[in-house]
C-alpha cells in the first residue's frame, strides 16, 4: 500500500503516503518551485524551513533547461539539491499563460518562450518527461479550463481531460515497464469547472481508473471561496478514501484549514510567497503589512512566536526598511516567514487530528485570523 490513514477527527484525516523518496505524513503542502527553484528563495531555504514535499513543472521545465540536462544528473532532486518529495505538473495549468496557443484532442499546443518553437504536449510525451525528471508524484495530462467559461466548454475541457487520463495511465506504465527501476506515483486529476453535476461525473470516471491519487483541478483561477468549496464538496462524495486527496492551487490559511476538514491530504500553492513579496505577512492573528508606516519604528518581530529564520534574526523596522528601499533580501526573509507560517500551521492541525480536537482547533484559528480583517 503506497497510503495509510493513521488517524481521523470528523473527516479531517492524519495519512503516510510511500514514494521513492520516503514517506511523507498527510496533509501537507507543497511550495512551487515551478522552474526548479522558487522566486527569491532556494532549495537550502526550504529544507531550513521545514519543507518535505515541493511541485515543479515538468512543461516549463522541458522548455529550459532541457529533460536532457536534467537527466544528466541522474534526475530532478539532484539537479536542484532536494532531499524531499517532489511532484510534478503537467503543465496544464499554463493553458492561462501567455505561452498557450490551443488545444486539439491529440493534447496541449504551447509555444516555447525560449526559442518560440511549437510544442505539443500528448499523454504520451508529458509522462516520458515527468518519468524523465525522476519525480516521486507525476500528474497526469489534463484540461484546465478557465473560469466563467460555458457548461459546454467546460464538459469539452472535462472529456479531453477523461481521454487523456486513460492514455497517461497507459503510457506511465508502459514506460515505467520500459525503464525497469522507476517507483513514480502517478496521480489523476478531476476538472468539471463549476458545474456540480459535471464535477460529479469527472470525479466517478477519474476515481474509477487505477491512479495512485487522486486531484481536484481547476479550483484557485479567480472563483470565490464559496465556489471553490462547492467544487470539492460536488467532487469529493466520488472519491475513495483508500487514496490521498489532493486540492491543487489552494494556499491560504483559511482555505487549508477548511480542506483539511473535509478530508483533503496535499495542497500546494504560490499564495503564502507571493503575499510575503507584496509585503503581506500572516500572523496567529490575521495578516499585517509591513510597508505600512506604523512599522518604521516597531522592533519586535513578526511573530513573537514564531521560530522561523526571519522572526528570530529580523524586527519589524528592519523588513519595513528593506520594503522601502526595494530591497530584493526582504521579499527572501518576508517568504520564509510566510512558508513557515504555514507548513507550522499543517503541522498544528495535524496534532490536533491526532487528538481528536480538530475542529475546536481549527474554529478557533479562525475566529483570530477573521477577527481583524484589516491592518493589525
Amino acid at each position: 500500500m503506497t497510503f495509510t490513514i493513521t488517524h481521523q477527527s470528523g473527516n479531517a484525516r492524519v495519512g503516510k503516503l510511500k514514494t521513492a523518496h520516503g514517506i511523507i505524513e498527510t496533509p501537507f503542502f507543497m511550495p512551487a518551485a515551478t522552474k526548479a527553484t522558487g522566486k527569491y528563495l532556494t532549495t537550502d531555504d526550504y529544507q531550513k524551513a521545514g519543507v518535505k514535499a515541493l511541485i515543479s513543472n515538468a512543461l516549463i521545465l522541458s522548455f529550459k533547461p532541457g529533460i536532457e540536462t536534467v537527466q544528466k544528473l541522474s534526475g530532478l532532486h539532484n539537479f536542484m539539491n532536494f532531499k524531499g518529495i517532489i511532484f510534478t505538473d503537467c503543465g496544464g495549468f499554463q493553458m492561462s499563460r501567455t505561452m498557450f496557443q490551443t488545444k486539439s484532442k491529440k493534447g496541449l499546443h504551447f509555444r516555447n518562450p525560449f526559442d518560440n518553437s511549437s510544442v505539443v504536449i500528448t499523454p504520451q510525451k508529458i509522462m516520458n518527461i515527468e518519468l524523465t525528471l525522476g519525480s516521486d508524484v507525476a500528474m497526469m495530462l489534463d484540461d484546465m479550463s478557465g473560469y466563467g467559461v460555458s457548461k459546454e466548454e467546460a464538459r469539452m475541457a472535462m472529456e479531453n481531460t477523461h481521454r487523456w487520463g486513460k492514455e497517461s495511465l497507459q503510457w506511465h506504465q508502459k514506460l515505467k515497464n520500459d525503464s525497469k527501476h522507476s517507483k513514480q506515483l502517478l496521480f489523476g486529476i478531476v476538472q468539471g469547472n463549476f458545474y456540480p453535476d459535471l464535477r460529479e461525473e469527472s470525479a466517478k470516471f477519474i476515481n474509477s481508473l487505477d491512479f495512485d491519487g487522486i486531484a481536484i483541478g481547476g479550483v484557485a483561477i479567480g472563483e470565490s471561496k464559496e465556489e471553490m468549496y462547492a467544487a470539492v464538496d460536488a467532487a469529493l462524495p466520488f472519491i475513495t478514501k483508500d487514496k490521498p486527496r489532493y486540492v491543487m492551487g489552494v494556499g491560504s490559511p483559511e482555505e487549508l484549514l477548511e480542506l483539511i476538514g473535509r478530508g483533503i491530504d496535499c495542497f500546494d500553492s504560490v499564495y503564502p510567497t507571493q503575499n510575503a513579496r507584496h509585503c503581506t505577512l500572516f500572523t496567529a492573528t490575521g495578516r499585517i503589512y509591513i510597508d505600512g508606516l506604523k512599522y518604521q519604528h516597531d522592533f519586535t518581530s513578526i511573530d513573537k512566536k514564531c521560530k522561523c529564520h526571519t522572526c528570530k534574526n529580523f524586527t519589524k523596522a528592519y523588513l519595513h526598511h528593506l520594503t522601502k528601499i526595494k530591497e530584493p533580501a526582504a521579499k527572501r526573509l518576508m517568504s520564509i516567514h510566510n512558508l513557515y507560517f504555514v507548513l507550522q500551521l499543517i503541522e498544528k492541525a495535524k496534532k490536533n487530528i491526532k487528538t481528536g480536537t480538530f475542529t475546536e482547533f481549527k474554529d478557533g484559528f479562525l475566529r483570530k485570523w477573521n477577527s481583524n480583517k484589516k491592518e493589525n
